[in-house]
């Protein structure tokens, strides 16, 4: 019955640790080990402001952080719901991609209407019929440039679509305009409006474009944006803007969203950028799919949340902590038993020994009993003293000294000594008298 209690007090016990310790794993906040970011070009703009944040992300969370090149938008998101990116930057359009969450909206980003000068192009209908391009496919330029033209009532059929970076309007001058949606800090934006060959042309009924695609928002580029000797653009051009937005995959960690957006507001990152939104700015913030955790840092008491989060691992770490003292003091139950049985078996057989040490006192006893030549009486006195010397350096347990019979045992080699002793002692007497 013992037994039977004792083993289920251990699969009892083993079973709340396994639990204990499962429960703990599976609930844990981690980091990846490599953090990637999905960039876009290299000659836009998220992919200097990945640099900085990878900078400030490595420095807060100590894990590497990787900024991959792509071509855009699309292949940022892609990239995020194949595994291959932990946060990506795409320009907000009316739904967030499938399988995507927003983390932050980083700064706005105003469409620029590019065109060459001296070629008559006031509108986007003056665009029928030129070379244009709207940028790379799979960026979101160029779906912001297409709804644009649909709105317009401009079809890609009626221009001629170079399809590439609106850099090249430096290097081919064949090309006749650009619509490209980009953030005011982009320097190739800049380089291209001090050559003085392009200018900016505003876009008419900006509020009735917004109002039909929500996630355009109608802005004036003000007069003087852009250095130059003279002020670009001379005038306030009116046009729409999206904003640039940081993701995530859906089931992103808390910990990765919290340490993210704190790379962004509690570091000096908006000093490299000072286009970025502030924290207070963004705080109501309405993506259509924004990740659980960002509404939760920017709450007021988004602080009490942590610490309550904080409390919940101390708490789970407890209860590891609870399950490892169980099984460490089953360990050294088990141990100590073990050791127990081990002690008991050598005190059985040191009992065997002294049963024996007694059973050859008992016989020496009983042979030098007929003898009574002193001289043969002496090596039965040998043996007496060899059987009590071997029984003191084999018989070493506590207990089996301490028992009864191991002084029995002493006493009978004593007194057997003595009456050995006596009789070689008249022996030699009575051969004396003869």
């Amino acid at each position: 019955m013992r037994k039977r209690t004792y083993l289920a007090i251990v699969i009892v016990t083993t079973a709340v640790l396994v639990v204990c310790v499962f429960s703990w794993y599976t609930s844990r906040e981690t980091l990846p080990r490599e953090i990637r970011i999905a960039a876009g070009n290299p000659n836009g703009l998220y992919h200097p402001f990945a640099q900085h944040l990878r900078k400030r992300l490595e420095e807060r969370t100590g894990q590497p952080v990787r900024v991959i090149e792509t071509e855009g938008s699309e292949a940022n998101a892609a990239l995020l719901r194949e595994r291959g990116a932990e946060l990506g930057f795409i320009q907000a359009a009316s739904l967030t991609p499938d399988g995507v969450a927003g983390i932050a909206p980083l700064f706005p980003e105003p469409l620029h209407f590019l065109a060459r000068k001296g070629k008559g192009i006031r509108s986007i209908t003056d665009l029928v019929g030129r070379r244009v391009t709207l940028g790379p496919p799979g960026s979101g330029a160029r779906q912001h440039a297409e709804t644009v033209l649909k709105h317009y009532g401009v079809s890609l059929a009626d221009l001629h679509d170079a399809a590439e970076y609106f850099g090249v309007l430096a290097t081919d001058p064949d090309l006749d305009a650009a619509l490209v949606t980009t953030g005011w800090m982009n320097h190739i934006l800049e380089d291209l409006l001090q050559r003085g060959d392009l200018e900016l042309i505003g876009i008419a009924d900006v509020e009735g474009l917004a109002a039909r695609h929500p996630w355009f928002t109608a802005t004036t580029i003000p007069r003087g944006l852009y250095p130059g000797k003279a002020p670009v653009p001379p005038e306030p051009v009116r046009t729409v803007a999206v904003t640039a937005l940081l993701v995530g995959r859906a089931d992103t960690s808390d910990r990765l969203v919290r340490e993210t957006l704190a790379a962004l507001y509690e570091t000096d990152l908006r000093a490299s950028f000072p286009a970025a939104l502030t924290a207070k700015a963004v705080k109501d913030y309405d993506a259509a799919v924004m990740h659980p955790s960002v509404a939760g840092y920017h709450d007021p008491s988004a602080a009490l949340n942590r610490l309550a989060k904080r409390l919940e691992i101390v708490s789970k770490s407890k209860e590891v902590l609870l399950g490892v003292i169980a099984f460490a003091l089953l360990l050294w139950g088990w141990a100590r038993r073990r050791r127990e049985r081990a002690a008991a078996v050598a005190d059985q057989l040191q009992k065997q020994k002294l049963d024996q040490f007694i059973g050859q006192t008992l016989a020496v006893e009983l042979e030098q009993m007929e003898v009574t030549d002193p001289e043969e009486l002496r090596p039965f006195l040998r043996r007496v003293t060899q059987i009590k010397q071997e029984a003191l350096r084999e018989l070493t347990s506590e207990k089996v000294r301490g028992d009864q019979l191991f002084a029995i045992f002493l006493s009978q080699c004593a007194a057997l000594s003595e009456k050995i002793q006596m009789r070689m002692v008249y022996g030699r007497m009575s051969e004396q008298k003869v």
